[in-house]
């Protein structure tokens, strides 16, 4: 970073190259952070031209200086002619007078030429200089000048932030994708080199060897300029707790923890779990649940720790395991980790409601039915009545009333035929999930789906507000890709994940994310979806369908997505077809909805003050991700708070507390909604605290986010040498230890130096130079001039005319 910010550096280098500058992290195609243009003219470039031009200038006034000569030698056979004038002609010769006036006008045309050529070899040099009555450096100081303002200008554009710019983003890292995708991109161009900076760990993508091999074949050679330590670290950390999100009074429950050490194989610590009132930073208020003392093994192996626990309270409680690492441990921020458990005194009410009896919906109710912390009532559109179903409740029609509304945590709708409903009941459901934060998982089918969706803006008022809560834009009636969804296909496609899809943890179908991956990719896939057109402001996209013959515009369709909807969470499935996950394990289908319901509801179950509540898209995130933080918040009369901004404040792991301004969400679906995205550079645990103005202590509204950085990224964290050193070997470039050598002051000679100037310079036959074509016209007509006017002259001296 110290090297980035540097601007000696910079301002050398751009002084001999254009610069682009990319980050590359887990993605194949790196970023473009900043693409800074070579300086026009440098300080030493302006002084060479001034040399240049002060050579010419002596030249052109060496030639008007003979041109005077000429001048004068044309004027003193004049004065001759004149004398001679009364002379008789002698025999068989001219007189004396008319040779001394072709003497006079042979010098005059020689004087001339001899100055228009003086004149055209710098069009930029002005008469007054050719002649002597000006300086020849008066217009380089000008051009100085207009080069330093420039130089300024340049200066000013290449002031980037690079902290923010590069802050370390995903799990993995593609140096060998990044080096073949700026060889690709810039093919053809003169690329002089590429300086990389890195570790050389590689754990993802094209392998370095490969990149090498196409970088020595481009000949475009690579500087790598080696960060960090060749030393492996002495470090034992606690990779992850794991805890169930919600428990139930007098039911025990598990905290499992898992240990991690590198190069302390064989050493004693002693791990202890305590717990505290989740937002209560006070450590005096800890609780001891459990202490151990634990033998680490060999370098990478992880110890996995089970502590068996039974909560007795309600509330939120956050459970970190601590190790007390020794004195020669190299990180000490990774030594606790927690997790968040809250427990509840009531069971979770949900509601299905479906347009007719499909597979997903069957075998989701049926599995609710069984799960005893769920509630459940159904709505069954298509069944007569009377018809008994696997419930707890079976009802005819949605409640009318808010207080029966607002009793469901969660609405689970397949393709349900949403006109069949008043406009009261609608108006409820918006309320529902805006205002108490309910969570709404809505699955389009071939059946209702089409008859409301396609419905212009303003033909049915309750189309338009369901279309609200939905987070994709849909297609209207008429629109010539509406008939682009489909709905049984011949084959299964596979569902293509996003990067919100692949960190999404309620997606997961495994406890370990590889594994959950690993298990997505043995899915077949779904045969059908519904096409909507794009995802709402805000949105996010966690999965597409992936047959290219599907796609829009390059953009595949939308199979998975969700967005905040005022206090609450609305999530969209292309199609009720998750069922097939059961071909490859029962209990995936089962973990899908059951994370998925609590995922949307959790919003509503935990809420812990009547003044609003708060809301992250993601508790889980990974060292460089970004969380929107949300709060929706109510005055003491309990109506939207209305208020610029309000503050605040993010307690880091470390304990560390910085005030976080949160301004009001314009256009939001619901006044009082307040919002602020932040990005998470340290792992650990993080806490968000905002106290409602004109709130009381038990309005305190918190979150944690849990940060974790991955396997493959500590796997091997010391520097490449080896490898590096032979990139910069084959493409021949120079490999550099660390920036403090690129200045020349170690072994290798100065980065700036070594890199050759690729100057692509192309001549353009017949391009007009206007100042010299303007000089030469001029010329041109005065000459024309003066041979006119001598031959007029010489005609009358010469009493021919």
């Amino acid at each position: 970073m110290r090297l980035l910010e540097d601007d000696a550096f910079f301002t050398q280098m751009r002084r001999r190259h254009a610069l682009r500058v990319y980050r590359f992290d887990e993605t194949e195609q790196p970023t473009l952070v900043a693409s800074l243009p070579r300086r026009q003219r440098s300080s030493a470039t302006r002084s060479d031209s001034r040399e240049s031009t002060d050579a010419t200038g002596r030249q052109a006034r060496g030639l008007a200086a003979t041109a005077a000569v000429l001048g004068v030698l044309a004027l003193i056979s004049l004065v001759f002619s004149t004398r001679f004038r009364g002379r008789q002609e002698t025999a068989g010769g001219e007189p004396p007078a008319n040779w001394a006036r072709l003497v006079a006008t042979l010098f005059l045309l020689a004087g001339l030429v001899v100055f228009a050529v003086s004149t055209l070899l710098d069009p930029d040099l002005s008469l007054s200089q050719i002649v002597g009555l000006k300086e020849l450096g008066a217009g380089a100081e000008e051009s100085s000048k207009t080069g330093s303002a420039a130089d300024e200008a340049e200066s000013a554009e290449a002031n980037v932030d690079w902290r923010e710019s590069l802050v370390p983003r995903g799990s993995s890292t593609r140096i060998g994708d990044a080096l073949r995708a700026v060889l690709r991109r810039h093919r053809g161009e003169p690329l002089a080199g590429i300086v990389l900076l890195t570790d050389g760990a590689q754990n993802e993508g094209l392998g370095l060897a490969t990149a090498t091999a196409l970088a020595e074949d481009a000949e475009i050679p690579v500087y790598p300029i080696g960060i960090g330590s060749d030393a492996r670290p002495v470090n034992v950390r606690v990779v992850d707790v794991e805890a169930p999100q919600r428990v139930f009074p007098g039911d025990p429950f598990s905290v499992t923890a898992y240990v991690q050490a590198f190069g302390l194989e064989g050493r004693s610590i002693r791990v202890a779990l305590v717990s505290s009132a989740e937002g209560d930073a006070n450590a005096e208020n800890e609780i001891l649940e459990e202490e151990r003392r634990i033998t680490l093994e060999e370098d990478g192996k992880v110890i996995s720790l089970d502590f068996k626990l039974v909560p007795e309270e309600t509330g939120s409680r956050v459970y970190r395991l601590r190790v007390d690492a020794p004195a020669d441990d190299l990180n000490e921020e990774d030594n606790q980790q927690g997790a968040v458990v809250h427990v509840l005194e009531r069971r979770s009410r949900v509601l299905l409601l479906a347009g007719g009896p499909t597979r997903e919906y069957r075998f989701l109710r049926n599995q609710l039915y069984r799960d005893d912390e769920i509630e459940l009532d159904v709505l069954l559109q298509s069944a007569p009545e009377g018809v008994s179903q696997e419930a707890d409740r079976v009802l005819r029609d949605l409640p009318t009333t808010a207080d029966e509304f607002f009793e469901y945590d969660a609405i689970v709708a397949f393709d349900p035929d949403w006109l069949a409903f008043d406009m009261t009941q609608l108006s409820l459901l918006e309320r529902w999930v805006a205002e108490q934060a309910g969570g709404l998982v809505v699955v389009a089918g071939p059946i209702y789906t089409p008859r409301w969706s396609a419905l212009r803006r303003g033909r049915d008022r309750r189309a338009d507000l369901i279309k609200a809560l939905y987070p994709v834009e849909f297609y209207s009636q008429g629109a010539p890709t509406l008939s682009l969804g489909r709905f049984g296909g011949e084959n299964p496609w596979p569902l293509e994940f996003t990067r919100d899809g692949r960190q999404a943890e309620f997606l997961q179908l495994e406890d370990d994310a590889a594994a959950s991956e690993e298990a997505w990719s043995d899915f077949e896939g779904v045969f059908g979806y519904y096409a909507v057109r794009d995802p709402k402001p805000g949105a996010r996209v966690y999965a597409r369908f992936s047959d290219p013959e599907t796609a829009i515009d390059e953009e595949l369709p939308i199979y998975l997505a969700s967005h905040l909807y005022g206090a609450g969470r609305t999530f969209f499935q292309a199609s009720g077809e998750m069922w097939r996950l059961r071909a490859i394990e029962e209990e995936y289908y089962e973990r899908y909805y059951t994370k998925l319901i609590r995922w949307v509801s959790q919003g509503r179950l935990l809420r812990d003050s009547s003044r609003g509540v708060l809301l992250i898209d993601k508790d889980r995130v990974q060292i460089g991700d970004q969380v929107e933080v949300r709060a929706i918040l109510t005055d003491a009369q309990h109506q939207p708070l209305v208020r610029d901004s309000v503050e605040a404040v993010l307690v880091y792991p470390d304990g560390r507390r910085e005030p976080l301004e949160m301004p009001q969400v314009k256009n939001a679906t619901r006044d009082g909604t307040f919002a602020v995205a932040v990005t998470l550079l340290q792992e650990g645990d993080y806490q968000i605290e905002l106290m409602p103005p004109e709130a009381t202590e038990e309005d305190l509204l918190t979150k944690v986010i849990q940060v974790r950085s991955t396997d493959r990224e500590i796997a091997s964290p010391q520097r490449q040498d080896a490898a590096l050193g032979e990139l910069a070997e084959k493409t021949g470039g120079v490999y550099y230890i660390g920036t403090d050598t690129v200045d020349g002051s170690g072994e290798e000679p100065s980065l700036v130096d070594v890199i050759p100037v690729a100057d692509q310079i192309t001549y353009v036959q017949g391009a007009p130079d206007t100042k010299f074509d303007e000089r030469l016209m001029l010329w041109l007509m005065v000459g024309i001039s003066s041979v006119l006017f001598l031959e007029w002259t010489i005609r009358r001296l010469s009493k021919l005319a």
